[in-house]
């Protein structure tokens, strides 16, 4: 009697113990599954009908700038980015979209046209933060002159 008693404990147990397995696996099924999704998320791109001229490719430049941290493409964000930038490199986060956009101000200096546009973006950890944007378009380069991205606080 002992014996079958000590059986089945030690059967309850071995069950038990397969079924917390089980769950955990599960867990980290799903820990898995909800992390891949979030990188699998493509961003929301600003609507390019929205805007004409310089405007428009000032946000053809941000949305490339999204295409690229979404894409991990180092090279073709740093293309991006003018020379002379405190940019250093890409960063590791990806924006999943603009949530708001102030209007874009574009002022004529000496050696180039410099934009500045405040936009709150939305990351892949759903966190929201606040940048101030700076492009430069180079009055040197003439016609063939093309907005970069000059800074990002």
């Amino acid at each position: 009697m002992k014996k079958l008693m000590i059986v089945s404990l030690l059967f309850l147990i071995l069950v038990a113990c397969q079924n917390k397995g089980n769950t955990e696996d599960a867990q980290q099924d799903e820990e898995i599954s909800t992390s891949q999704e979030k990188e699998d998320i493509p961003p929301e791109y600003l609507d390019e009908t929205n805007y004409t001229g310089d405007e428009l490719e000032i946000v053809k430049l941000m949305n490339a700038r999204m295409r690229y941290l979404y894409e991990k493409d180092e090279k073709a964000y740093m293309s991006l980015i003018d020379p002379k930038s405190p940019i250093s490199g890409m960063g590791r986060y990806k924006v999943l979209k603009v949530t708001s956009m102030s209007d874009i101000t574009i002022q004529e200096q000496r050696k180039l046209y410099q934009a500045v546009v405040i936009v709150n973006e939305l990351n892949e950890n759903n966190e929201e933060y606040s940048n101030t944007m700076v492009f430069w378009k180079k009055k040197e380069d003439g016609d063939n002159a093309q907005w970069v991205i000059a800074d990002i606080d």
